[in-house]
């Protein structure tokens, strides 16, 4: 199930860098409710008349007595919060969800690597594991264009000075020449910031192109999948062991109960990309299976790439998040 919606009063807006910023939200009445470090979070607003929302990463910490969000003037919805989110604005608030953090997947000594706006979930399990152990064996691995783009990179440093057990690492394409990890992360970057990397369970978070790369790396290096937790705004992998399905050529036909309207779907096309490319307007945020903004009601045969959020009954009933599901056959749809 999901969250009940939230209204937050925005209480404080501060620039990290010349392209992110940070809003601090407090409830209007009653309190937060519990979060773990890690979690996400969905925004609602308006652009055009249109209901939008996306999902972020809560880059404040569970001791904090509000919650922060971080984000990159990237995309139509971030661009729209980057330019009409103010101090004293309300915004309505679903969340926290999500499976990525160190509580429900925890290990003595992590190994947390990000890059560009990846760094909130990192930032935020960080402070919240030195808070529960302030010894703890933790490395941090950055990677940014420049020194300009580095999201809370004075924080980081203070917070690593001040914890003898961190270890942390910035990864910069454009540095100083006295830097000494420039360029992009490479095995021989891991080995010298990491040297124990296979004893220790790995944290990642960033752009697709980045951790696909960071993915083949540490495969390379040897370590075993089970050590490897990702978190990714991105439809997940389709598993190994799927049946096949029509050939690419091919398409089924997606009925909304509703209008009758069919919209043709490819294999392997999921249901909210084909609803979207026919123009249909569809409530969704994290697009990666996690949240439920998406979550429809389904006749007909369908692959579920993810199920978060959804309980026995639901699956029992055909509901789907249309993010993550794709066809094997025609499907109606009702949302």
């Amino acid at each position: 199930m999901t969250s009940p919606s939230l209204t937050l009063r925005c209480i404080g807006r501060r620039a990290d860098t010349h392209d992110v910023v940070s809003w601090q939200l407090a409830p209007v009445a009653g309190s937060l409710p519990p979060v773990l470090a890690g979690q996400c979070v969905t925004l609602h607003t308006e652009i055009d008349g249109q209901p939008m929302c996306r999902a972020y990463t809560l880059s404040s910490s569970p001791q904090d007595a509000c919650w922060q969000v971080t984000i990159k003037d990237v995309g139509r919805v971030s661009h729209h919060l980057h330019q009409s989110l103010q101090v004293g604005d309300e915004i309505r608030v679903d969340g926290p969800f999500g499976d990525f953090n160190l509580t429900a997947l925890p290990c003595e000594r992590p190994l947390l690597l990000s890059a560009g706006s990846g760094i909130t979930p990192m930032w935020t399990m960080l402070r919240d594991e030195l808070a529960k152990r302030p010894e703890a064996d933790i490395r941090f691995i950055h990677s940014a264009r420049s020194p300009a783009d580095v999201i809370f990179a004075d924080e980081l440093a203070a917070l690593a000075e001040s914890h003898p057990g961190v270890r942390h690492g910035l990864v910069l394409e454009l540095a100083p020449a006295a830097h000494p990890w420039v360029g992009r992360l490479s095995p021989d970057m891991l080995r010298e910031l990491a040297p124990d990397l296979l004893d220790r369970h790995v944290y990642l978070c960033g752009p697709a192109p980045y951790m696909t790369a960071v993915c083949a790396m540490l495969a390379e290096l040897g370590l075993p999948a089970e050590q490897l937790h990702q978190e990714s705004f991105g439809l997940p992998a389709v598993t190994s062991g799927a049946a096949p399905v029509a050939a690419a050529s091919d398409h089924f036909w997606l009925t909304l109960k509703k209008s009758g309207k069919k919209v043709k779907i490819l294999p392997g096309q999921t249901l909210l990309a084909a609803l979207e490319g026919a123009g249909e307007t569809m409530m969704a945020a994290c697009r990666a299976g996690v949240c439920g903004a998406c979550r429809c009601t389904t006749t007909g045969e369908i692959e579920r790439q993810s199920v978060m959020t959804l309980s026995a009954q639901d699956l029992e009933g055909g509901v789907a998040l249309a993010c993550s599901c794709t066809a094997r056959g025609d499907v109606s749809l009702d949302y």
